[in-house]
């Protein structure tokens, strides 16, 4: 930590305790701004104008103050003000929110041990180096590597529900043989800091002599910043990772840069306008030039002829009907898609029906620009447990010494011969699996407050004692298997009490409760660790005897190849098949001895791994897989795993809605195929095909070919074959599986699940979606365009990397076939619809042109073109756009088949855009010639004889557009409630009101002309009548719509009833 410049990829040296060093410490300051007082604007608006629209309109603006003088440069500028001032607003009160956190997380007041002197100081000034103090029930400021603890053994429990959101305790030890001593007297080196909350790598060397003698340091000795102490009064540790370097933070940041397929038919919208919008220029120009060629110079009154070649005409002229036609391209309709993601965001979140009373969790919408992409899933991936099963883990059977047992209660069950037998009735060889059982785990049981004592007089006997759950109630477990199973052996009698100094209490109960029981205790000399690779764990530990056994537990497919050759395995591995079979989920248990020489060499292997700091995870596996071979087989457990509410009615209406499933797990095959039944995943009249345990290239391509050569429905795969799937015959494996209705991969690991994901992503026509409650499901979910968590038993993880959270399964099938469909329709219909009105409101001033010898003039009043967007018609569409159900929301879950409507975007594909943009021309062309005709002929239309001036033109079209816009939400609407209604008419109303009183301004060009406009019955009848002209061929179009409108049966009308969705 000197000042010498390091890479980032150098190991860190900290001395501990805070010993003054050369060179800038790294602060405990936590920033989460974007921003400061100084860069917020700068900044902000750099930001915005990387959009291209937004850049094309400043450019636009900028020009309006040199070119064409028809048009106010305010009708350019105040529009996209207006937007930035609004979403800079909504990004600085955001910005403003994480900074006043960041304050209090700073400023709070923490203990710190530095130079021998005890300080308080405020969290923001800890550097590396520094001991920090922490008592019972207080958060970890930084990183810490534990160093001393008022616990049993140095140790300390730990609650880490802010990473991961599990919420039962975990154990972290002091390094083994370390004494905290005076401050100075040693050293940690540390890898760099990383965003994995799982791995860490270190080694301390006391009395700083060096790599002699020094001691490992592992992710079981980090406090990581953001977990609270629990259960021990006081600990001490050495800050190495500090502010921005936590892990904590450094897993705060999003990784993904997702993007919803809606903005490729926006961006085709906009491109499709700025063309349309540079043709209409183009020919325009051409035209003016030729006029003003041929008409001009015959008009002398019109003044000296212009120099038509000069390069700075020319660029005037195009430029001025650029600016004239600007408005074809709707720079607001930005703010409104955000308005709208908004309020989808604010729906969800509030939806009662995606809100879970037990855990207190509603649905939390992390990236609302993905809304809409909910009504475009149509491959989804799923886990298994946690996801379509609970993750509540029952032990329900085992098979040891040639025989199946069914744990019930207090008894085994042999249902071979109907035998019930006690725990003390067992033979030598059972009373060794369940002995493995109670031994092999990583289970704390927690410091009990207070114990009844056994000479109670309400005292019945030790197991009805253990049955009130004193002991099993404590267990702190980060598996629910391994607490399922020592739950399993206790209520047989077999209890494990906890350990001291790393010996192992194992207490046997007498059967019937009379007896005394007898107590057993091992030494804990090692644990190899379970990990998603190894798929196994195992402990070395010594008896009484002083015999090394090593105990090991894992997956069948991974636990027999390291067993002794016996008939036993056989027989196990085919009743571990039947369990597997009946949904069960399976773990081999076997065991050996090893001699003092083994253990000798192994510890030294292993204590030369472990202080490396490059590939120590490697080395570490390759001396594990010294020792745990020639192990014998003892048997196999069978736990039970629930399924999910209504998962079986969620699965088949996804289904129905066009979705095809994918359900990747890490379970055996056969558990993985029977679950797939139970939850109809698999249909159970489907044929499955069937890829396991194949690697040659040859034989992968004519499995796939057979398959191919039928009509495939079900497809299951098992991780052996996806590995070689990916590496050889990728393209053709995802053509076969997208043919199926399902697909189940089994024994994959977090990485194969990503792999797939990806192989899918690639092939541009699917929308993929992956759900899943376990922090391995964050890679896949991460990967696919939309990616759920469910925040679940395995933790939070899941669902604070994912786009959007859920509490259940279930409300899965509310989340896409409602709040999807409702989101993508409504998001089609607002870029429709801006783009419609846009084309109205330019489309008149175009065909103005033929009549002022283009000359590029305005039509319209200024005031009409700042107000337009603003105020005439922009609240009753908006409002309209977010709140529109087409269908109910209980049609949309009664008939799942309506999703498919919306697949790949079929609400906004060109065709339907065409149809927008022909019906915006048809309606301008009736607009401004029905103007023309009143006018043309006979122009005195006001009541006192006065002829129509310019701006009663530009008045009359400008009064129909805002009708005629603002009506035309009644008969595009399905969904109107009163404020619907009101609104269109408040609109209109706005519109008049506005117009009046900038009407009554002496001074402005629209002096007087309202008053008279109001007063004329000619352009009354021709406002009512122009109106219906060009609302019937819509009103005709909504009649033919509702006549072949297909409506699901019993649900042929929607009536408002007040909810939002």
């Amino acid at each position: 930590m000197g000042s010498s410049k390091r890479k980032p990829s150098d190991p860190l040296r900290i001395q501990i305790g805070g010993i003054e060093t050369k060179g800038r410490q790294s602060l405990n300051r936590v920033t989460t701004t974007k921003y400061n007082w100084l860069t917020f604007l700068p900044l902000n608006f750099y930001e915005q104008f990387r959009r291209a629209v937004y850049f094309y309109f400043l450019i636009i603006t900028i020009i309006s103050f040199f070119v064409n003088d028809t048009i106010s440069p305010l009708v350019s500028l105040l529009p996209l003000l207006f937007v930035m001032i609004i979403t800079a607003l909504k990004e600085g009160l955001e910005d403003l929110s994480r900074s006043k956190s960041d304050k209090l997380v700073n400023t709070a007041r923490v203990t710190v041990i530095r130079n021998g002197k005890e300080l308080v100081i405020n969290s923001e000034f800890i550097v590396p180096g520094d001991l920090v103090i922490v008592t019972n029930g207080g958060d970890v400021p930084c990183d810490l590597v534990l160093l001393q603890s008022s616990g049993a053994d140095n140790r300390c429990f730990v609650n880490t529900a802010n990473l991961d959101g599990e919420t039962n305790l975990k154990t972290i030890h002091a390094p083994l043989g370390y004494e905290l001593s005076a401050p100075g007297k040693g050293s940690i080196v540390c890898e760099a800091s990383s965003p994995d909350l799982y791995s860490f790598n270190g080694r301390l060397e006391p009395e700083l002599e060096g790599s002699e003698g020094a001691l490992p340091l592992t992710i079981e000795n980090l406090l990581l910043r953001g977990v609270r102490v629990k259960g021990t009064d006081r600990v001490v540790g050495c800050a190495i990772y500090t502010g921005m370097h936590t892990k904590l933070q450094l897993n705060s940041r999003y990784t993904g840069n997702k993007s919803a397929s809606s903005e490729k038919y926006i961006n085709k919208f906009m491109v499709a306008l700025i063309l349309g919008m540079v043709v209409v220029v183009a020919v325009l120009y051409l035209i003016e030039r030729h006029k003003e060629k041929k008409v001009v110079p015959t008009m002398p009154y019109l003044g000296p002829p212009t120099n038509f070649n000069s390069a700075w005409q020319i660029f005037e002229d195009f430029l001025s009907f650029l600016l004239l036609f600007n408005y074809m391209v709707p720079i607001s309709a930005y703010m409104n898609i955000e308005l709208y993601r908004l309020f989808g965001m604010h729906f969800m979140h509030h939806d009662l029906h995606l809100y879970d009373e037990e855990t207190d969790q509603p649905c939390r919408v992390n990236a609302s620009n993905l809304n809409e992409e909910l009504g475009q899933v149509n491959i989804l991936f799923s886990d298994k447990t946690g996801t379509l099963t609970k993750n509540l883990m029952k032990f329900v059977k085992c098979y040891v010494s040639g025989r199946s047992f069914q744990l019930q209660k207090t008894q085994l069950l042999c249902p071979s011969t109907g035998e019930k037998t006690e725990f003390g009735q067992l033979g030598e060889e059972e009373t060794n699996f369940f002995e493995a059982l109670a031994i092999c785990h990583t289970v704390e049981v927690l410091q009990e407050k207070s114990l009844d004592s056994p000479d109670s007089p309400d005292f019945l006997s030790e197991q009805s004692r253990l049955m009130s759950r004193d002991i099993v109630g404590r267990y702190q477990a980060s598996s629910p298997d391994e607490k399922a199973i020592l739950e399993g052996c206790a209520s047989l009698g077999l209890v494990y009490e906890g350990q001291d100094s790393n010996f192992l209490r194992i207490r046997r109960h007498p059967s019937g409760g009379e007896g005394e029981s007898k107590e057993l205790r091992f030494e804990r000399l090692h644990v190899m660790e379970f990990s998603s690779e190894r798929k196994r764990m195992s402990v070395v530990v010594r008896d009484t005897s002083g015999t090394i056994w090593l105990y090991s537990k894992g997956a069948e497919n991974v636990i027999f190849p390291r067993c002794n050759p016996s008939p036993r395995l056989e027989q196990t591995d085919a009743q571990v098949t039947e369990y597997a079979k009946e949904g069960l989920r399976t773990l081999a248990v076997a065991r050996r001895t090893l001699t003092e020489e083994e253990l000798a060499s192994f510890e030294g292997q292993f204590r030369n791994a472990s202080i490396q700091l490059s590939n120590r995870n490697e080395l570490i596996a390759k001396c594990y897989e010294t020792v745990e071979i020639g192990l014998d087989l003892l048997g196999a457990t069978a736990l039970e795993d629930e399924l999910q509410e209504q998962v079986d009615l969620t699965l088949e209406a996804l289904q129905a809605a066009g979705l095809k499933i994918w359900v990747l797990t890490g379970d055996k095959v056969e558990t993985a195929f029977n679950i797939g039944l139970a939850c109809r995943h698999i249909p159970p009249d489907a044929k499955p095909h069937f890829m396991v345990g194949l690697t040659e290239p040859a034989e992968l391509l004519n499995r796939l070919q057979e398959i191919g050569a039928t009509e495939p429905e079900v497809l299951v795969v098992d991780g052996i074959t996806i590995t070689a799937l990916l590496a050889h015959t990728p393209r053709e494996f995802a053509d076969l599986a997208l043919r199926c209705r399902a697909v189940l991969c089994c024994r994959l690991s977090p990485l194969q699940k990503c792999e797939i994901v990806t192989l899918v992503k690639r092939r541009k026509k699917h929308i993929t979606a992956a759900i899943g409650d376990g922090a391995n499901d964050v890679s896949m979910i991460q990967e696919a365009h939309i990616g759920i968590g469910i925040a679940g038993r395995e933790g939070k993880q899941a669902a604070r990397c994912a786009d959007f959270a859920i509490a259940r399964f279930e409300m899965l099938r509310r989340l896409l076939l409602v709040h999807g469909h409702y989101n993508s329709q409504r998001l089609a219909f607002l870029v429709l619809f801006y783009c419609y009105k846009n084309i109205i409101i330019t489309g008149c001033m175009a065909l103005f042109q033929v009549y002022d010898l283009y000359s590029a003039t305005n039509v319209y009043n200024s005031i009409f073109l700042w107000l337009f967007d603003i105020v005439y018609i922009s609240f009753s569409f908006t409002y309209l756009a977010i709140s529109d159900k087409h269908y109910s929301e209980e049609t949309l879950l009664s008939h799942p088949e309506l999703y498919k409507r919306l697949a790949h975007n079929r609400q906004a594909s060109m065709g339907v855009f065409c149809v927008w943009i022909l019906n915006g021309f048809l309606q301008c062309f009736i607009i401004f010639y029905f103007a023309y005709a009143v006018l043309n002929d006979e122009n005195v239309v006001h009541n006192m004889g006065q002829t129509a001036s310019f701006q009663t033109f530009g008045t009359m079209l400008i009064t129909i557009i805002v009708i005629v816009g603002n009506l035309k939400l009644l008969l595009v609407g399905r969904y109107l409630t009163h404020l619907n209604i009101a609104m269109i008419f408040a609109s209109i109303a706005a519109f008049m009101l506005t117009t009046y009183l900038y009407n009554l301004d002496s001074g402005g060009e629209l002096y007087t002309v309202y008053d008279r406009f109001l007063a004329s019955l000619p352009l009354w009848l021709y406002t009512i009548i122009c109106s219906a002209a060009c609302l019937l061929p819509d009103f005709v179009l909504k009649v033919v719509n509702d006549m072949y409108r297909e409506v699901p049966p019993g649900k042929e009308t929607l009536k408002p009833t007040g909810s939002k969705a």
